[in-house]
């Protein structure tokens, strides 16, 4: 058995996608838009799941690294949000679903603070940042395919910019933990809100 012959699509060497990545941008605000969003809710998130553990493990709560690690089940709030998230974003529209998980995660960063001393506002803010996170995710993944004729290169630069802006706030995250507590990181996921959506703001999103 043998798989059939494919046609090639698209002629250019091997690196010809990602010079094309600036262009694009520029040619397409609605990618620009989902690109800059999902790095910022990626930043957030990564911002404030990266330093969990410290604060878990430090003098406040006192954990064992291994019930720390514990709530990383929280992770499990994606496989229940992403499907009705997919039917909400043909139902209301991409935008309006990204502005929704944005408004949830903007209620999820004070309950990250407030969680830095009450463990029950920590379980909230962790269900909550999850959801939009993956929330946010497919509507912005659904305008970042559908709004070019070169979907497979538009996912590139979708998926650079957002692990582009996670690494970034994780980067932060650190030295603001070292320097303001927990306070301090979480600063550094509002700012990445701030920045992913204010950044955007002047442009009309896609229905």
């Amino acid at each position: 058995l043998v798989l059939p012959a494919e046609r090639r699509v698209r002629r250019g060497g091997l690196f010809s996608g990602p010079a094309e990545l600036p262009g694009l941008l520029r040619r397409s605000p609605e990618l620009w838009r989902a690109c800059l969003r999902q790095a910022g809710m990626f930043g957030a998130w990564s911002a404030l799941w990266t330093s969990l553990s410290l604060l878990l493990t430090g003098p406040g709560y006192g954990l064992s690294t291994a019930t720390a690690g514990l709530f990383g089940l929280f992770g499990l709030t994606a496989s229940a949000v992403a499907p009705p998230a997919g039917g909400l974003v043909d139902r209301f529209g991409a935008a309006r679903v990204v502005g929704t998980a944005y408004a949830l995660a903007a209620v999820a960063v004070p309950l990250f603070w407030l969680g830095g001393h009450v463990l029950p506002a920590l379980f909230a803010a962790a269900i909550a940042i999850h959801a939009a996170l993956v929330a946010s995710h497919v509507a912005n993944q659904t305008l970042a395919l559908t709004t070019t004729s070169t979907p497979a290169t538009a996912n590139t630069a979708y998926v650079v910019s957002g692990f582009a802006g996670g690494a970034l706030a994780s980067a932060a995250a650190g030295p603001a933990f070292g320097h303001w507590g927990w306070a301090g990181v979480c600063a550094v996921a509002g700012l990445w809100l701030v920045l992913g959506w204010a950044g955007t703001a002047g442009g009309r999103g896609r229905r």
